[in-house]
């Protein structure tokens, strides 16, 4: 998917659960805003509570609680929401997808990436950088939400 936002800046947060609700307000008031229904929301909302309880769980696993930015746009018919960290590298693509091989049974399946299997599933396109800003590695992961699906 091309395109960048013009002049949307990054909402920072600190990487806590404590910070949860506000970021998930801010990400859903942002879709809502874009024209994602109501009841396409839901399905968003989970989306983006695994990817940053992911974040606030372990990219800053034995450090101090660190930072969690947001961005959030819309290109076409597609919400776009940004999530980038100063953690430990972690590239969530490169994460075998649990689900791949049909298991017969939630017990059947490896525990660690059911998370990741599942975001595979809520949006329709996920992107992941590990670059360097400002002096400081950062992870960039870019998930891409179709809004009329």
């Amino acid at each position: 998917m091309s395109g960048k936002p013009i002049d949307i800046a990054w909402k920072e947060f600190p990487a806590v659960l404590d910070k949860y609700d506000e970021m998930l307000s801010y990400v859903m008031e942002s879709a809502e805003a874009c024209g994602v229904p109501t009841k396409r929301q839901l399905k968003l909302q989970l989306g983006f509570e695994e990817a940053v309880v992911n974040i606030i769980s372990y990219a800053y696993l034995g450090q101090e609680p660190g930072k969690l930015w947001l961005r959030t746009w819309k290109k076409d018919e597609t919400f776009v929401l940004e999530l980038k960290d100063g953690g430990s590298r972690f590239n969530p693509l490169l994460k075998e997808d649990a689900l791949e091989n049909k298991p017969k049974s939630l017990e059947d399946v490896k525990i660690g990436g059911l998370g990741i299997a599942f975001m595979r599933r809520i949006f329709n396109e996920m992107s992941y950088d590990y670059k360097r800003e400002g002096g400081l590695f950062y992870n960039h992961l870019t998930l891409y939400f179709d809004i009329l699906a």
